[in-house]
């Protein structure tokens, strides 16, 4: 093949490789593949457009309220002598309060506030259609100082504001004041511009949640929670009693203050000025059968006038113990929350008695098991003529006895008879038959005023004495595996003692006519109570103990003294008395001669 031939075939193969390659379809190119987000990007979209959704819906129901409700959260630590204090800018409120002097049950520190979003808040009616609420936990304020722990001692004072700027000058300010020694703070609020947004004559400023428990028995510390406002010179209460139902009270009238309180600690809003009304609200929750909680929400509703601009209310927040002298400081008659029984019987006794008594012996003496016997003591050394004059007149009763009764058979058909008799030997004796029993009359409203004293005072918390570990609680030294009906599922030593030395008293004081019933109730009377003590705090039981064993002390003594020096009855009575009876005698039989002594 020639060199020309050669060149012909390679160019009829090229074009043949070309002609080829224009008539084959060309195979189109893959689509490229759908971008697939992961499951990150995906939430993250989804909850972008769930906020988007959000802000325009807040925006809808609060208006100019929406644009301060995203932000950013500031914490502020407040430490003084007393407690330890934490703000969030997030509501300008209470997100924590630990006090530094009394722990819970297990001897560790515990925080009062239990609402998540904070104790304080202020509320507000918008005025759009819907009459949304605005709550200020919800909006994000700004604190207007730099420093963000605060550590004050003493005297030493530390104010911090908070503040939200909305549209065109309108503003809420929110301003607390710690002192170092002190529980109460100081709150105030400044309201500007806010009648364009707002309803109504009113706001409120609330506390939210109840206090945390602190001690082992819960049914106990729910028993003794409640919600109080102190309006128009009263105490309204509210008691959340049963369970899986809300509690409200909303009283109408000039309204002071309000307050959620446990067995030992009080939160209250105190206002300078007097509020339009107040808003009670209580739940009882119970948990496993077991766990149970009283929720309160309380507020105050100050006065909101609608053409006024500029608008200040000064409030004083008292957190801390039930501590009487404490928390009459805080003023306002606060100490009202305190219960000390019957208003005009057991409460005078109380105040004005057992509380000053007990506070002056705690300059001198520490122990506060030695304080209750001193002034077990006290009491006995004062009643001591009482019991005197009881003694000398259950012994002049004793002797009419024979008389008493000799006239009771004669005018048994003739009531008014008997008494006229009954009342001249009464007379002609010198002796009121009431007067033994006055001794006791006069000692029951203190003994009931000391039971309520010692039942709810916070100075017998956790102080211990002999086997009690703690005097507001039973001493009980042993636990049963099973509960006894009306006595509980332990052995208290106190009441053992008590019911036996009330035994013993008894046993020992004179009665004026001794029967049968007496001698059951004097058996009857130790058992209840030691059924009714067995559960109560043992500084209950202490001081009845020593009472008892006073007594006893003192009953000896007396009958010791009745009987060296005998106690006489009128000069009068035994002749006067015969001379009667011999008469009648002579008057149905008169060949009959009576015999007179």
């Amino acid at each position: 093949m020639d060199r020309n031939t050669l060149i012909g075939f390679l160019l009829i193969g090229l074009i043949f490789i070309v002609w080829f390659q224009l008539l084959t379809p060309s195979t189109p190119p893959k689509p490229p593949k759908p971008k697939v987000l992961d499951s990150a990007a995906l939430a993250y979209a989804d909850s972008v457009e769930k906020a988007l959704a959000q802000k325009a819906l807040r925006t809808q129901k609060v208006g100019e309220f929406a644009a301060v409700m995203e932000g950013t959260t500031d914490t502020i630590t407040v430490e003084t002598d007393l407690f330890t204090a934490k703000l969030s800018s997030k509501g300008a409120t209470l997100i924590s309060f630990v006090q530094k002097k009394y722990l819970d049950w297990e001897r560790k520190p515990f925080d009062l506030i239990t609402a998540k979003d904070g104790a304080l808040s202020l509320l507000f009616e918008t005025t759009d259609a819907r009459q949304s609420v605005v709550n200020t936990n919800d909006l994000y304020f700004t604190p207007k100082t730099s420093e963000r722990n605060f550590k004050l001692s003493g005297k030493q004072s530390a104010t911090i504001p908070f503040e939200i700027d909305l549209a065109n000058g309108k503003r809420i300010k929110v301003v607390y004041t710690f002192t170092g020694d002190k529980y109460q703070i100081r709150y105030q609020t400044e309201l500007v511009g806010l009648s364009e947004l707002v309803r109504g004559a009113t706001y409120q400023v609330a506390w939210n949640g109840g206090l945390a428990h602190s001690e082992k028995d819960e049914n106990e510390e729910a028993n003794s929670s409640y919600a109080h406002a102190y309006f128009n010179g009263s105490l309204e209460r509210l008691d959340a009693d049963s369970k899986d139902k809300e509690f409200k009270l909303q009283p109408d009238g000039s309204t002071k203050w309000v307050s959620v309180q446990s067995k030992y600690f009080l939160a209250a809003i105190i206002a300078d000025e007097p509020a339009e009304g107040a808003y009670l609200q209580g739940k009882r929750t119970v948990k496993d059968d077991k766990h149970v909680f009283e929720d309160y929400t309380v507020a105050l509703k100050p006065r909101l006038p609608a053409n006024q601009s500029l608008v200040q209310h000064a409030f004083t927040l008292y957190i801390g113990p039930l501590d009487y002298v404490l928390v009459r400081e805080a003023g306002s008659d606060l100490e009202k929350t305190m219960d000390f029984g019957w208003e005009w019987i057991t409460r005078p006794f109380a105040e004005w008695i057992i509380l000053p008594v007990f506070n002056l012996l705690e300059r001198f003496i520490s122990n506060y098991g030695i304080i209750i016997i001193i002034f077990a003591l006290l009491i006995k050394l004062v009643t001591y003529p009482l019991t005197v004059a009881s003694t000398n007149s259950m012994k002049k009763m004793a002797q009419l006895q024979p008389q008493i009764q000799e006239l009771q058979k004669k005018y048994a058909n003739d009531a008014a008879k008997l008494q006229s008799e009954l009342g001249k030997i009464y007379k002609e004796a010198g002796v009121n038959p009431l007067s033994g029993c006055l001794p006791v009359l006069l000692q029951m409203p203190l003994l009931f005023a000391m039971f309520y004293v010692i039942r709810s005072s916070i100075q017998l918390r956790q102080e211990s004495f002999l086997w009690a570990s703690d005097l507001s609680t039973a001493d009980a030294i042993i636990t049963l595996p099973f509960s006894i009906p009306l006595y509980g599922s332990h052995i208290a030593v106190f009441p053992i003692l008590m019911a036996i030395t009330t035994y013993f008293q008894q046993k020992i004081t004179p009665t004026s006519a001794p029967s049968e019933q007496t001698k059951v109730f004097n058996i009857i009377l130790p058992i209840m109570l030691l059924l009714f003590f067995n559960n109560m705090p043992s500084g209950l039981g202490l001081y009845y103990l020593m009472f008892n064993v006073f007594s006893i002390v003192q009953q000896l003594y007396v009958n010791w003294q009745a009987k060296r020096n005998p106690a006489p009855v009128g000069s009068k009575l035994a002749p006067a008395s015969k001379s009667n009876a011999v008469q009648e005698t002579q008057k149905k039989n008169p060949k009959k001669k009576a015999k007179v002594s």
